[in-house]
């Protein structure tokens, strides 16, 4: 027989990880499932609950502290998008697309100015963010996006349309990815920070 060489391994997440399950498996079981059938029955976006999320510091758990984030990683922002999910999972992909998809990617690609302007909205809940990549005829295929990005004196005009975007009609802040170069391919895909509210935007 052959023993077990591994006995003593710990598998243990830390005591930073389990404690911030504990805190989001709580609220989430307190204030997201005894909703979460209302909130799938009306298809409304609870837009409430993005307050709440962001005072316990869940909207930054990856971004540095310097823009108020939390600065940890990866791992605890899977652990609270769990617990969020195993409340509703529709609460889960809505936090999801904010945390990670706009709010992350801000953090790691957006330039310090970008970051003072719309991390901190974000972070506390204020503002709903979401990244408009998915197109009638495009969707995990972003090559195949439609999309174009014009340059016009300082600043660019785009022209499409997104679809299928998590949060998008409720988002203050997008991650919009179109074309600058038709040519380059996958080069040629530029991300674009979009408010609600700019000129012609729908």
């Amino acid at each position: 027989m052959i023993s077990n060489v591994h006995r003593m391994l710990n598998f243990d997440l830390g005591e930073t990880a389990d404690a911030i399950r504990e805190t989001v498996h709580s609220f989430s079981q307190n204030e997201i499932a005894p909703r979460a059938a209302e909130i799938d029955r009306s298809n409304q976006f609870p837009r409430d609950l993005w307050p709440r999320i962001g005072a316990l510091g869940l909207h930054g758990i990856t971004v540095e502290e310097e823009y108020g984030g939390a600065g940890l990683g990866y791992l605890e922002h899977c652990i609270a998008l769990e617990e969020i999910s195993r409340a509703s999972a529709s609460v889960g992909l809505s936090y999801g697309a904010h945390s990670n998809l706009c709010v992350n990617q801000i953090r790691r690609n957006g330039n310090e100015a970008q970051k003072r302007k719309y991390l901190p909205k974000l972070i506390s809940g204020e503002h709903v963010g979401s990244l408009a990549m998915s197109e009638p005829g495009a969707g995990s295929d972003v090559v195949s996006m439609k999309t174009r990005a014009e340059k016009k004196g300082d600043r660019f005009v785009l022209n499409g349309n997104k679809m299928w975007i998590t949060n998008g009609p409720e988002a203050d802040t997008l991650v919009v990815y179109a074309k600058t170069d038709a040519n380059a391919g996958p080069r040629g895909i530029t991300a674009f920070l979009i408010e609600k509210g700019m000129k012609g935007f729908s």
